[in-house]
């Protein structure tokens, strides 16, 4: 360790530095210095800065310790592919890119809390989606741990984040915010009925299937024929599609999204007859086709039998809600507001929450809660108005 004065625009200071053991990598040695009013302060702050490298080994590459969040997010990107899914690795990829927008070229050891803070608001303002912010907080701080590994930072910014919450309030429930995420009966009714008038082939097994199961999409297109039980009157769900591109011949199947949706679901004799209607059709378009069919066994296929793509499905039902706009229908349609249908007609069945879970496959309740709750809050308003309409006519007979 050694001592020197040093002159600076404000006057002397004392400069202390000392050097690093040998790197194991290059064999060579850094110096490590720290400047003070005095020897102490100076010797007690080079004191830190050595701790710091053998704690956590901050200085001993000047290179890595100036590496930015994007480069940081490429490499945890890059070292995590191999032990994901092909679709995780496309949604991690994504809420990076969320996130990147804001802190791409900052020094990850330039971060904040306070900046990550303001990036978490920042998304919130600019209108993206609880589930969105949500995502994207999650990636990040997987790169920030991530970075703790590495060295580069001895403590995540990320950690004392506090994230917008979304309440199912009374004021919602009232201003028929929650009735968006689902189709009230007439209006699954409207739209069945202009499928059936002005709906492409498949469109009615397709969407008929998604409403009166629960299925995902992903779910539904992965679905072979061998996965129909005629006889129990079982739907298994075992498997996803992939194919984030739409190529016919690019698509694979997963596992499900997690482990609860693999499972069995009921259905009744008004699906098994489409089902079976929707078998022979697709018998004689195999025939038409012959060689040309790819016989992989799939329920909803395109004309030559490779699995239809989620985004054709997506385009589909933006055609139908573009039909029915024209008739003064004003929902957002997307394939999965047919799963939230499929929750409010259960609730309605009077379904436990339990058992719509159970065959939903869900394991995070928020969305299917507040359909829940919303449906049951309408239910005991009718019977609160049939039984004030009941005992106003027992009223008025006692008056008479």
């Amino acid at each position: 360790m050694f001592f020197r004065k040093v002159k600076r625009k404000k006057g002397e200071v004392w400069e202390c530095f000392d050097e690093l053991p040998k790197d194991p990598v290059t064999g060579k040695r850094k110096r490590v210095s720290a400047t003070g009013k005095t020897k102490p302060e100076a010797k007690a702050k080079l004191a830190r800065k050595m701790k710091e490298v053998t704690d956590y080994g901050l200085t001993t590459d000047p290179e890595q310790s100036k590496i930015t969040f994007e480069q940081l997010a490429e490499e945890w990107l890059k070292t995590h592919k191999k032990n994901m899914k092909e679709s995780a690795q496309r949604s991690r990829e994504y809420h990076v890119k969320r996130f990147k927008k804001y802190i791409a070229r900052v020094e990850i050891r330039a971060i904040t809390r306070k900046m990550y803070q303001n990036v978490l608001d920042q998304m919130e303002a600019e209108g993206y989606s609880m589930n969105t912010i949500y995502s994207a907080h999650a990636a990040a701080k997987n790169i920030f741990k991530q970075a703790i590994v590495w060295d580069v930072i001895k403590s995540s910014p990320a950690d004392t984040a506090v994230l917008p919450k979304t309440k199912v309030t009374i004021e919602q429930l009232e201003t028929g915010e929650i009735s968006d995420l689902y189709l009230e009966t007439e209006e699954l009714e409207l739209f069945l009925s202009t499928i059936d008038k002005k709906g492409r082939p498949n469109d009615d097994i397709i969407f008929t299937l998604l409403a009166f199961t629960g299925m995902r999409v992903g779910e539904l297109l992965a679905m072979k024929w061998s996965d129909v039980d005629f006889e129990s009157k079982e739907l298994s769900i075992t498997k996803t599609i992939f194919n984030i591109d739409g190529k016919k011949d690019e698509y694979r199947l997963l596992t499900p999204k997690t482990k609860t949706s693999i499972r069995k679901i009921d259905f009744d004799d008004e699906i098994e007859q489409l089902l079976k209607l929707h078998r022979s059709r697709q018998n004689e378009q195999k025939m038409r086709v012959r060689n040309l069919w790819h016989d992989a066994g799939f329920i909803v296929t395109r004309e030559d039998g490779y699995p239809m793509s989620p985004r054709f499905v997506h385009y589909r039902m933006k055609r139908l809600e573009k039909i029915m706009s024209e008739k003064g229908f004003k929902k957002k349609l997307r394939p999965h507001i047919l799963r939230h249908t499929h929750t409010s007609l259960l609730t309605e069945a009077e379904v436990d929450l339990r058992a719509i879970m159970q065959r939903l496959g869900h394991t995070d309740a928020k969305t299917t809660l507040s359909v829940y709750t919303h449906i049951t809050e309408k239910m005991k308003k009718d019977a609160a108005n049939k039984i004030g309409s009941l005992f106003g006519d027992l009223i008025n007979r006692k008056k008479m």
